[in-house]
């Protein structure tokens, strides 16, 4: 059985982070967010306008696999744990720490008392095993089943429909107190726990709901800092969040009142902000250049990388880009220096791997990553013009016509338009069709397998590089790519929990492998951000990756 990944991670762990406010630095201990209600100049009005580049596909922790999601998931409900203004993980709904059994496999939590979701009832330990083995049952086909995998005791054998999923290694030993049981120990657990698709669902009020839990805010029930309002799936492109008043850290709340309205066009979202109808705008191109003095910018460095997805199974028929060499000429293809520097023009570079920079270091030399894995796939068009020749030559073809999809949003047009633009001026014979649509219909085509190439992200879910690497494993990428050493790499890189510079370099080999020999996909660039946002605003966290956390955010008085 394959354990499809879909869609976009979420956080990462262990990153600097921006906290937004009037001067758009990183956050430090004494930053506002560890004042008093009372020591903040608070704004009469507690209200945030934010704007999204994409609608919400689903709100049900187990389906959802998106960024746009999970940012409002992190706002709304709460797992075990959560993310703190300094990016590390702090309790939530757990009471206090684990006990954690001598072989570091078994956690025993406690749940707060003052945990309620927002019908009343209480939060309990059984909202968590019944949320977690909705991600692990086969019949949900889950997009994060794969981060049980491995993870959770007697997860993968659920997963391959071969043990039921009420033996998942999570139990419900009271009302109050949870057992959960791992594979091997995990170092990082606390910080997966912060993840959405760990998060507890309501086993009642879910069930009652049906086929119609998660398709609106009036289907939900919300354990976490706000409540969602005024959403629904099939014309979602607005939505509010309001003030819990029965969260358990209400009193550290704010704001009253979020409004969120979906926008594509940046120059839309830029006459909102000149106008004063919205507290922030993203800027993309151009725009960075124009508004590079303007005092309100605040530009960030992301641990985002875009890329090429190419498919190598459509409907279970083979593609062209089941060729290898295929693969590596349209990787090879595409000068990526130009794009960044002539059309982004945003901070953004070209990246040769998959793991972006930034993202972890070497544990005996504290070398990056991606200093020590090097430019494993840069663009390189006598490369690309010889693996085109023996690819065609292969398939018994001179030319090719490959259909490349993209979201609907102004940057990611402008994306393709210059990928067409590269790849059939390089690749001689080979015509690059675009389809844009909206983003939930590009995650569906892309899960369904129904595509050729696609333009998408990765944001990891954690700071580890494995996030990355396992997307090249047979049973978690979607690309319906497959290479036994790479697999075994992969299941050798999660095994060796206790050796960290052999891991380390087994890490490195899997890049070398799955991008430098198969060219897997095609790398193009790691993402920055520039936007604008209101001085009045302060500690709203916009990670480094991952969603963002209005939980501590306030609107100031000052000028």
């Amino acid at each position: 059985m394959k354990r499809w990944l879909k869609g976009l991670g979420m956080t990462g762990l262990g990153l600097t982070l921006s906290a937004c406010g009037n001067t758009g630095e990183t956050a430090k201990e004494d930053s506002a967010s560890s004042m008093t209600s009372e020591e903040k100049p608070l704004a009469e009005t507690q209200e945030l306008r934010l704007t999204a580049a994409s609608e919400i596909p689903s709100m049900d922790t187990a389906i959802a696999t998106d960024l746009t999601s999970f940012t409002v998931m992190n706002n709304v409900f709460e797992g075990l744990y959560e993310l703190g203004p300094d990016s590390k993980p702090v309790l939530g709904v757990a009471e206090e720490k684990p006990e954690i059994s001598k072989d570091g496999k078994t956690y025993t939590f406690r749940i707060r008392k003052d945990a309620v979701w927002s019908n009343g009832e209480a939060v309990s330990a059984d909202d968590f095993v019944y949320a977690w083995q909705k991600v692990v049952d086969p019949e949900t086909a889950s997009g994060y089943a794969y981060m049980y995998d491995g993870l959770i005791q007697n997860a993968t054998e659920i997963i391959n429909g071969e043990m039921e999923t009420a033996d998942l290694g999570i139990e419900a030993v009271s009302e109050n107190e949870l057992e959960i049981t791992l594979v091997q120990p995990t170092p990082y657990f606390d910080q997966l726990l912060t993840l959405p698709f760990f998060f507890p669902q309501n086993r009642t009020y879910a069930e009652e709901q049906g086929t119609e839990y998660g398709m609106s805010s009036d289907h939900l029930v919300y354990n976490g800092p706000f409540v969602l309002k005024d959403w629904n799936q099939a014309s979602g492109m607005e939505w509010t969040y309001e003030k819990n008043p029965d969260y358990w850290d209400n009193k550290t709340v704010e704001l009253d009142k979020i409004t969120v309205n979906v926008i594509k066009e940046v120059s839309t979202e830029l006459n909102l902000y000149e106008n004063g109808n919205t507290d922030i705008a993203t800027l993309t191109g151009s725009f960075v250049e124009q508004y590079k003095n303007d005092p309100d910018i605040v530009t960030t460095l992301q641990a985002v990388t875009f890329y090429i997805e190419m498919n190598n199974l459509n409907n279970g028929e083979a593609t062209p880009l089941n060729n290898p060499h295929i693969r590596m000429a349209i990787a090879s293809a595409v000068d990526k220096k130009a794009y960044v520097d002539s059309v982004l023009q945003d901070g953004s570079d070209l990246i040769d791997g998959f793991v972006p920079a930034g993202l972890a270091n070497n544990p005996k030399t504290d070398a990056d990553y991606r200093e020590d894995a090097g430019d494993v796939l840069s663009y390189d068009l006598e490369k690309a013009e010889k693996a085109w020749e023996t690819g065609l030559a292969e398939l018994g073809k001179d030319q090719l016509e490959l259909e490349l999809i993209t979201s609907d949003t102004e940057s990611s047009k402008r994306l393709a338009e210059f990928l067409q633009s590269e790849l059939e001026k390089n690749l001689p014979g080979l015509t690059i069709k675009l389809r844009s649509m909206p983003f939930s219909m590009k995650l569906d085509t892309v899960r369904k397998g129904t595509y050729d190439m696609a333009v998408n992200s990765w944001v990891a879910d954690f700071a580890d590089p494995i996030n990355y690497l396992e997307r090249f494993d047979t049973d978690i990428n979607r690309m319906n790519y497959s290479n036994p050493e790479v697999d075994a790499l992969v299941d050798k890189a999660k095994a060796t929990y206790d050796n960290d510079e052999a891991r380390w370099d087994t890490l490195v080999e899997i890049e070398k492998v799955a991008l430098g020999e198969d060219a897997a996909l095609a790398p193009l660039y790691q993402s920055a951000e520039s936007y604008l946002l209101r001085p009045q605003v302060q500690d709203m966290y916009r990670r480094v990756f991952g969603p963002d956390s209005y939980k501590w955010a306030w609107i100031s008085a000052e000028k």
